[in-house]
Order: C-alpha cells, then structure tokens, then sequence
C-alpha cells in the first residue's frame, strides 16, 4: 500500500531539484538520476520518491531521444523528445509522474554514426514526505 503525505497539515513535504548536462553516444542510453533508495539506502525520516517531474531539453543529437522513467526496474513512465533539426532552439518535454519512481534514463537515438552524440540537458523535481 502506498503511503500518501496527503494535504494534513502535520505532514511536510520536501521537494529537490536536480539538473544536469548528458552527451550521450547513438543508440546508446544512460542514466541521468538514481533516488538513494534505488541504491538500496534511504534516510529513515524520508520517503521514497512521492512524485515529480522530469524535464529534458534536447539540443542536437541522432534522431529523437526516448526518457524512462523507472520504479525498481520496472517502467512506470516513457516519453519521447523529438529532434527538431531545424530549429536553432532545439526541443523540450516536461512528464508529470504521479507515482513513485526512483530512476530516470534518457535513450539516445540511432543514426548509424557512431561518431554521433545526442546532448542536452535535464531537471528532475522530486517530491518527499517526511515520515
């Protein structure tokens, strides 16, 4: 059963910013964002991850980019980041994830080229609860 901070006034809420640079090769993937108890630690006052969302800014890469988003393995959320060669801006996509997730991964695409990077960047907002 999950534990919920709900709106009572006698629970706290902790909210943590996390951003990032990647340059990932095509058609290869990586990490960006573990939880602590993902790694199989987590303070005893704080609870896994309530909630969040993860943000990617794609600059230029080898097709489009795939995000992940994981509870213990298993995948609770993906969405893509499309390339926009045209574009001089690059391309941004926000996912809201209403479930506990403790690790973010960003694919990059295939090209062929294996000189090839996808680059850009990432932020992730995690919401805890103390307990």
């Amino acid at each position: 059963m999950k534990k919920s901070c709900g709106c009572c006034p006698d629970k706290i809420f902790l909210t943590d910013e996390v951003c990032g640079n990647f340059t990932i090769g095509c058609d290869d993937s990586q990490i960006v964002w573990q939880s602590v108890s993902s790694l199989g630690g987590s303070p005893d006052f704080l609870t896994p991850v309530q909630g969040g969302t993860v943000t990617v800014f794609f600059d230029r890469g080898c097709g489009d980019l795939t995000v992940n988003v994981y509870k213990n393995t298993v995948l609770v959320s993906t969405f893509p980041v499309p390339d926009n060669p045209q574009s001089s801006t690059g391309n941004t996509r926000s996912r809201t994830i209403l479930s506990d997730f403790d690790t973010v991964e960003i694919v990059c695409g295939e090209t062929g080229d294996t000189g090839a990077f996808c680059t850009g960047k990432f932020c992730i907002t995690a919401h805890f609860c103390l307990r």
